[in-house]
Parts: structure tokens; sequence; C-alpha cells
């Protein structure tokens, strides 16, 4: 169960954040729900204090009672565990984001006005990523058991010659002798997987840049040519919510 809560007196912000938590949780099978904040009050605290779960607060800074940065710092001195995810939205650009960062541990600190929806939605694929960076795809290949965490595959192919998946990491290469099917079974409930062709499977997380003219999909130091032209809006459309903004702008070629 994913529980967010949104702290902000703003009605049209409040609405915001929600559709864009339903929006990023439409396409996943998870569990999830909103809760919503105008004030700060004691129950809001006992509230924060008896979650469980994995927790994403939306927070604003200025809020009736208390501001969503102090309410953040509280939260901190009885909640520091990877499941519980702070954001902060504001309307003041001026601010020093990184002093923020390191006191509070928040997974970013947003402009209200400056593409909040993209860079809300960025935040919690990162969020999703943190959550499920303890996974691994375990397997038996003959007298072996391999385990690779979720975090470390740029792609999984189908090699035409043996009719073997090969599992592409970073520093390494993985035989796979299941069929496609059953790996897609494995991984279809972790929203970062994504399959671009009848034989790929991509982590979108791990995207650099895409090719569309060829097709190719490149990740850090490897690429992959297999994406259908049925399947290519849907992961680019997949890969502008996990931009950063280093590769803003510089994603697509044509």
């Amino acid at each position: 169960m994913i529980n967010f809560i949104i702290y902000e007196d703003e009605e049209y912000f409040c609405n915001l954040y929600e559709n864009v938590i339903h929006k990023f949780m439409g396409s996943s099978d998870d569990q999830y729900k909103i809760f919503k904040f105008s004030e700060y009050n004691e129950e809001l605290l006992s509230f924060i204090r008896n979650l469980t779960g994995q927790n994403v607060y939306v927070f604003d800074i200025e809020v009736k009672g208390k501001s969503g940065l102090d309410l953040a710092r509280e939260i901190r001195t009885f909640k520091k565990t990877m499941n519980d995810q702070i954001i902060i939205a504001t309307a003041h650009q001026d601010l020093v984001q990184n002093a923020f960062h390191r006191k509070i541990l928040m997974v970013d600190f947003i402009s209200k006005f400056d593409l909040l929806e993209e860079r809300l939605l960025l935040c919690f694929r990162e969020i999703y990523g943190i959550f499920n960076s303890n996974k691994y795809l375990s397997y038996k290949q003959d007298s072996e058991i391999i385990r690779i965490p979720y975090n470390d595959i740029l792609f999984i192919e189908k090699d035409k010659s043996d009719e073997c998946l090969y599992i592409e990491t970073v520093n390494e290469k993985f035989k796979y002798k299941g069929n496609m099917a059953k790996i897609e079974n494995i991984l279809k409930e972790d929203k970062r997987f994504f399959k671009c062709h009848r034989s790929c499977i991509v982590n979108t997380f791990k995207i650099t840049k895409i090719n569309g003219s060829i097709p190719e999909i490149y990740f850090e130091n490897k690429f992959t040519n297999c994406l259908s032209r049925d399947k290519r809006k849907e992961l680019e459309e997949m890969c502008l919510l996990s931009l950063n903004d280093n590769v803003l702008g510089d994603l697509y070629e044509y």
C-alpha cells in the first residue's frame, strides 16, 4: 500500500496533486490511498505518526498553522526510513534548495509555477524506484542461483540464434533459459519495465536516448534496436515522465 499525504490549503493545487497521483498510479496494480489536510493540528500529526507502509508526502511550504517545511522537519524526528519520502512545493523560487535537501532528506523542492505536473510525476517515479530498489530478479540457471537487482537491469532481449533470453546490465550479461512470457509475468507489476517489442523488455528508468528513425534505444553504455512502431509512442510518454534535467530536451532523435 502506498499512502499519499497532501498538506495544502489551496483547493486548486490540492486537486492538481490528486489528479497527478491518479494519473501516475493508474497504470499500476499497486494499491494506494490519498489523504488531504489543509491545516496543521494534532489529528494530522497523530495520523502521520501511525502511518505504516510506504508513504509519499506532498507539502506546500505555506499552510495555516505550520509550514510544510516545518512539518517535514518534525516528521524527520520520528520517521527516517526509506518508506517515507517528502516533496515540498512552493511559490518561492528563490529559496536555497540544497540546504533543505540535506536537512530533511526530501526527494525534491519544486516550484508551483515551473512545470509542476511534470516535475511531480518525475518525483513519483523516483520515489517508486526507491520503494522498489530492494527487488531482485531471481532464477536458477543450471546449478547456479542468480539474483539481479531490478535497478541494475537495462533491458532483456531474446537472442534469435539460440532462442534464449539475455539480461543486460551495465557491467554484465546474464543468460536466461526461460521464455519471454514467463519473465514478463514476473516483472509486470513493476512499472519501470515496459515490453517495447515482442522480443524485448526495457527498464524505462535507465533509458538515456531514443532514436526514432532507426529505431534504437540507448542506455548508459549499451543499446537495443528492438522497438516496435506501435509501442514507440507509449514508450516515449513513459520516458518523458522519468526525465531528469540532464536529458530533458535531448532524449529523442529523428
